[in-house]
């Protein structure tokens, strides 16, 4: 399976790594995602690593083992091991956040000859995974809170709820909120914290570091879920609905932020002391000194204070059993409870919401769309005022975390469909929040590319996936991918008709737990299909509908409820234009009013947004009109657009902005045309450019340097391929390198920072062609040619001129072409955060860069300097060993670099050591250094 469906359904991969070969360093296992804290050696050493692999973490996250959390022993010949991690003081707070609520702990396990991998990372006290004789023996105490929610637990907050609300003071308004939400629980539903963690109290405060990729819909609180560790969130959700209003902006999804909200508005915090009262915020820390500076494992609210001196407390973000949810914990000691959770030493202090009067949080209000279209530029506005000062403003889109932006006024573009959280945050010059979050439903078209992006890195998602499907030789389907390294192309299950329309789309999928998956749409057998990535790998399956043989097929997921989607279009066997639509699991088949069209192969959608919804415009012909199908309010209006085109003309669509749309085709006199809706007239204009006969269009929208979105339109001339693009001061045709036969594809919405790609087919020699504005210039590289062998998936990358040399010298030797060496830190990286590559770092600087990047390479994921998700592996490899691992071919004695790169090559496509070699050179040892150039 591969990355884009995200650690939610990845387990870490366990390596195969054959006796022969095997290395270890300090006596561990070879593991290395992160640098090693000080003094860190041996299994220790392999632990943290494993763990910071694990949590996709960034380097020199990881500050060591938590002093006396360490326990090691052996069931039926495997070894076991848990410990507790605290991150370094060095990390950014979001980093550190990472650790709370149990997170910082992971059970792990290592068979014979293999490395250490981590089973389940969660609270210590519970030992999940762990066998039964090892919780007893190292004295786990099981609490509560490892069996999750129960029914009868709901049940009692639901009962200390309503006994709150008979309450008036400020104490217990916060309990009564509290209470109200146990059971609420991330969606999809996680069992380890080594997943996604997608709660909706994170959208709800505005939180300023997750986003919302593979996460759900929250029904309870109607917002679409982000991913963030979220106690902190919760709490403050709860403080802020109770009404308290001070110095909100303070909190953040640190735990400490609480303890230093306490400090800023001067309360007196005493470690392990003090009398709780309903509504405190208790903040748990680990053993040794606390300041404001401290990483803080957890905060919790105080519900209940009991006669005998216990509390209840009501915990977001606590790992049970079946998922991650709100629990209630009733009759605690404070400090037995946190020692039994996290470890002996667990250190608490008691935050007091404000007694005083409530200062006034200023007023705020979104404005802006609730439904938008993949590809089209958006605008927010904030209203607000503060009293007696001035109010701040902060956006958040639910896309990645470098989108957001201050200001009275924000823009964004999205590019994927799906349901993504808009969320505002004013603050007043007193220090006072208010959030507003407004969810915004996204609907796309279909493409041949379908994109993705890869959440394989939570704090720094990247980069884009990349599949374009075309048809294999005889009836298959193939997919030529790109993972940010390279391009390989796959053999899928399906059949697909001779002359069967073809297209795509990416969008959230709940059968997949919300990852983005790519879908491709085909005729089989006469019948409609489709092939989609799940959570089991690529899977093939008919569809209700029967295309007429030649027909085009386009899809949207603009049609359902919430984008539910999708519909695929295309036309029958008596020329009428039909629809099939998932709708509540199965699929329906309907047709489309209007006139019939004797030509199949031309058909076009585009997504629009209207005040009543989501809506979808399907284009065909009726000899020389254009005629434009229109869903609205649950019908469809068909209406002619345009007259005077070529009756053979091929179509293509694109939307403008949320209900103008553009068409392109070829007029009579075989000029490029189009047609647009601006936003109810209808208006043709002959654009520059001079089509072949029959030439596919292929129109998209891209993002100019300012970022504004122009629109361009592909096909191919009597000379090759060429563009026509809006350049703000009017249409401009330009002539792109290299001939071609046809045009396969192109991108359907560009992402910020990645280029444009043009698919071309030449002589049986597909190419991608790519640039970062239609002016050029324009680079190719040629598709594979057919579906990839294991051999073609290794791929030797060097850092240095000398290790270039031996890496193709290694190539040659086992077999490979010299165009699965790479130079390229970038290539290198995209093609081990994939593991669709097995990538053999030759030479100290290439195998350092991997393991560190100290010199701080640009790399697809955007990373930042020190810091990589990855961990190596010794020993010969001839199967791919998983996302982020990559192997080690840097000799201890540099000169056998040579001869260790050529072996491990030989072993990668052969399977067995080159004839007369029985054992490998000695490994180098890792080195925090920055050697060798990016490319």
């Amino acid at each position: 399976m591969r990355r884009f469906l995200g650690p939610r359904l990845l387990a870490l991969a366990t390596l195969i790594i054959l006796p022969l070969g095997l290395y270890l360093l300090d006596g561990g296992p070879a593991y290395a995602a992160t640098r090693p804290s000080s003094g860190a050696t041996g299994t220790t050493a392999a632990l943290e690593g494993a763990y910071a692999a694990a949590r996709h973490l960034p380097a020199g996250a990881v500050g060591g083992v938590r002093a006396g959390s360490l326990h090691t022993g052996s069931v039926s010949g495997v070894e076991w091991a848990i410990a507790d991690f605290v991150p370094a003081a060095s990390a950014a707070s979001g980093v550190q956040s990472a650790f709370q609520d149990g997170a910082a702990s992971a059970v792990f396990s290592q068979s014979p000859g293999g490395p250490w991998r981590v089973v389940v990372s969660g609270p210590y006290g519970c030992g999940t995974g762990l066998p039964q004789s090892l919780i007893s023996a190292w004295g786990l105490a099981r609490p509560s809170i490892c069996d999750g929610v129960t029914a009868s637990q709901r049940s009692r907050a639901a009962s200390a709820a309503a006994q709150a609300a008979t309450g008036s003071g400020l104490g217990e308004r916060i309990a009564h909120t509290a209470l109200t939400q146990v059971g609420v629980s991330d969606l999809p539903a996680e069992t380890s914290f080594s997943g996604v963690d997608c709660d909706p109290y994170s959208t709800l405060v505005g939180a300023q570091s997750p986003n919302a990729d593979g996460c759900g819909l929250n029904a309870n609180l109607n917002v679409e879920n982000e991913n963030e560790a979220w106690c902190s969130d919760f709490a403050k959700w709860v403080w802020q609905q109770a009404g308290v209003t001070a110095d909100m902006g303070l909190i953040n999804a640190g735990s400490v932020s609480f303890y230093q909200w306490g400090l800023a508005v001067k309360e007196s915090l005493p470690i392990d002391g003090g009398t709780p009262a309903v509504g405190d915020a208790v903040v748990f820390f680990p053993p040794g000194t606390v300041s404001s500076s401290t990483y803080a494992d957890h905060v919790g609210i105080v519900s209940s204070v009991n006669a005998d001196g216990t509390v209840d407390l009501v915990n977001g973000d606590f790992l049970g059993s079946t998922n991650i949810s709100v629990e209630y914990d009733t009759d605690i000691n404070l400090t037995t409870w946190a020692s039994q959770v996290w470890n002996q030493g667990e250190q608490w202090v008691l935050v007091a919401p404000p007694a005083g009067p409530r200062v006034p949080n200023p007023v705020a209000a979104v404005s802006g769309p609730s439904r938008a279209v993949v590809g089209t530029s958006l605008d927010f506005s904030a209203l607000g005022a503060s009293s007696g000062g001035s109010t701040t403003y902060q956006w958040t889109f639910g896309d990645g975390r470098t989108t957001d932006v201050t200001g009275g006024q924000a823009g964004h573009v999205y590019a994927e469909a799906g349901i993504y959280p808009v969320t505002l945050t004013a603050t007043s010059s007193a220090g006072t929040v208010t959030t507003r979050t407004q969810d915004v439903d996204v609907v796309g078209s279909s493409s041949t590319v379908a994109d993705a992006i890869s959440p394989a890195v939570w704090y720094s998602p990247g980069p884009v996936d990349q599949y374009l499907f075309l048809p294999g030789k005889g009836s298959g389907l193939v997919s030529d991918v790109w993972d940010g390294a390279g391009w390989l192309q796959q053999a899928l299950p399906g059949s697909l008709d001779a002359g069967s329309g073809l297209t795509s789309l990416s969008y959230p999928d709940a059968a997949a737990a919300y990852a983005m998956i790519p879908h491709a749409y085909y005729s089989s057998g006469g019948t409609l299909a489709e092939t989609y990535l799940g959570a089991s790998g690529w899977t093939s399956q008919a569809l209700a509908g029967q295309p007429a043989g030649g027909s085009a097929i386009v899809a949207t997921t603009g049609t359902g409820s919430g984008g539910s989607g999708p519909a695929i279009f295309y036309v029958d066997a008596a020329g009428q234009l039909a629809e099939t639509e998932a709708a509540g699991g199965s699929w329906t088949t309907s047709t489309i009013p209007g006139t019939h069209t004797g030509t199949p192969g031309s058909l076009a959608v585009a997504d629009t947004v209207t005040p009543a919804g989501a809506g979808v415009d399907l284009f065909y012909l009726s000899g020389q009109t254009l005629m434009a199908a229109a869903s609205v309010g649950g019908g469809w209006i068909v209406s002619p657009v345009a007259f005077g085109v070529n009756p053979k003309s091929p179509l293509s669509a694109v939307s403008t902005g949320a209900d103008q749309v553009r068409v392109l085709f070829v007029d009579g006199q075989g000029r490029l045309a189009a047609t647009r809706r601006n936003p109810a007239l209808w208006t043709t204009q002959v654009l520059p450019g001079a089509p072949s006969p029959a030439t596919a269009l292929e129109a998209t929208s891209y993002l100019e340097a300012s970022g504004a979105l122009g629109e361009e339109v592909y096909y191919l001339t009597a000379s090759g391929p060429s563009v026509t693009y809006s350049a703000g001061q009017g249409w401009q045709a330009q002539a792109l390198p290299g001939s071609a036969s046809g045009i396969l594809g192109a991108d359907a919405y560009q992402w910020a920072g990645q280029p444009q790609r043009l698919f071309l087919a030449s002589g049986g020699q597909d190419s991608a062609d790519q640039a970062a504005a239609p002016a050029g210039p324009w680079t190719g590289s040629a598709l594979p040619a057919s579906p990839a062998t294991f051999a073609d998936t290794v791929l030797l990358y060097a850092a240095t001129p000398a290790d270039a040399a031996s890496a193709q010298s290694a190539a040659a030797a086992a077999g490979l072409p010299a165009a699965q060496v790479t130079t390229s830190f970038d290539n290198a990286w995209g093609a081990t955060l994939s593991g669709d590559y097995l990538v053999i770092a030759v030479g100290s600087a290439a195998a350092d860069a991997l393991d560190y990047n100290v010199c701080g390479w640009s790399n697809p994921s955007g990373d930042d300097p020190g810091s990589t998700p990855f961990y190596y592996a010794y020993g010969p490899l001839d199967q791919l060993p998983g996302a982020d691992v990559y192997e080690w071919a840097a000799a201890a004695d540099a000169s056998q670099t040579p001869a260790l790169a050529a072996d491990l090559a030989y072993y990668a496509t052969h399977g067995a050591l080159p004839t007369g070699v029985s054992s490998l050179p000695s490994p180098a040892r890792s080195a925090y250094a920055c050697a060798g150039q990016p490319t």
